[in-house]
């Protein structure tokens, strides 16, 4: 059996306007994504964006086999106590024997953690598909992309990305538009894997994330007005369905690195088979 914390990188408000709108939250997806690569796990949530929220000790997290930092609508460079108490307890987390997966603002936040910076991307937002993620030298032998190809398409969004990289830090893999979508950080015994992209999106949940975006989509020129917002939020739920239209996926460049979930979420069972190699 497997112990898995999960740290849910979003405010109480932006939880509940997530719940309000019908969609899991962080936390949910990752518990159900989770257990569909796993029958053996017990999940447990903590909320350091939070002040009131209880957090484990040192001592406690060493109950923990693994631990999952999930997105988070919140820019790090925003500082403040909601996102000071994340990165004080990533540090608390990487002052132990700890095996941690991030994706999003969990790679951000152990960039941060450990000396690096982060920044708003100068190229604008990757949303909906990054394109071409390509692995480095490093990325090619590391655990977290075994069976993974050397370049490939992921579900994403994010307007941050790394600009400085703490020290010591491998980067595994990177695109055109963030030269970091993937590391290795480790500090002492902890080891971090992280993703700039979501493995633990599909193609329907990032449809629900644009419909949300829509009007700052619009501006940031992604379509013309928000009936084209919803015509590609629509276009890409229903390529996720088994009978989708192969023309419609076609239009949109769509293969088995996002619509088939043994790649689309080989990241993430490689981290839980670090987890059992490490016990």
């Amino acid at each position: 059996m497997l112990k898995i914390l999960i740290v849910d990188g979003n405010v109480k408000e932006a939880r509940d306007s997530i719940s309000a709108a019908g969609m899991l939250t962080q936390w949910q997806l990752y518990k159900n994504v989770l257990e569909t690569l796993a029958d053996d796990l017990v999940c447990t949530v903590v909320y350091p964006a939070d002040a009131d929220a209880p957090l484990p000790t040192a001592d406690e997290l060493a109950g923990f086999d693994g631990i999952v930092w999930t997105g988070s609508a919140l820019n790090i460079y925003d500082r403040g106590p909601a996102i000071d108490r994340q990165i004080e307890f990533m540090r608390l987390c990487q002052g132990e024997d700890t095996r941690m997966f991030g994706s999003c603002w969990g790679l951000q936040v152990a960039v941060v953690a450990s000396g690096g910076e982060v920044g708003a991307n100068i190229k604008g937002r990757e949303i909906g598909i990054a394109r071409d993620i390509g692995l480095t030298d490093q990325g090619r032998k590391h655990p977290l992309y075994q069976g993974k190809a050397s370049c490939f398409d992921a579900v994403a969004i994010h307007l941050d990305h790394t600009v400085q990289l703490p020290e010591g830090t491998k980067v595994l893999a990177g695109n055109d538009l963030s030269q970091v979508q993937a590391v290795e950080i480790t500090r002492g015994k902890s080891i971090f894997w992280g993703v700039q992209y979501h493995p633990e999106f599909d193609l329907e949940y990032i449809s629900a994330l644009i419909r949300r975006y829509g009007e700052t989509l619009v501006k940031e020129g992604f379509r013309h007005d928000v009936g084209g917002i919803e015509k590609w939020a629509q276009d890409l739920s229903a390529a996720q369905h088994e009978d989708a239209d192969h023309d419609l996926r076609q239009e949109y460049a769509l293969g088995a690195d996002v619509l088939d979930p043994r790649n689309r979420l080989l990241e993430l069972a490689n981290w839980l088979q670090f987890l059992r190699d490490g016990r």
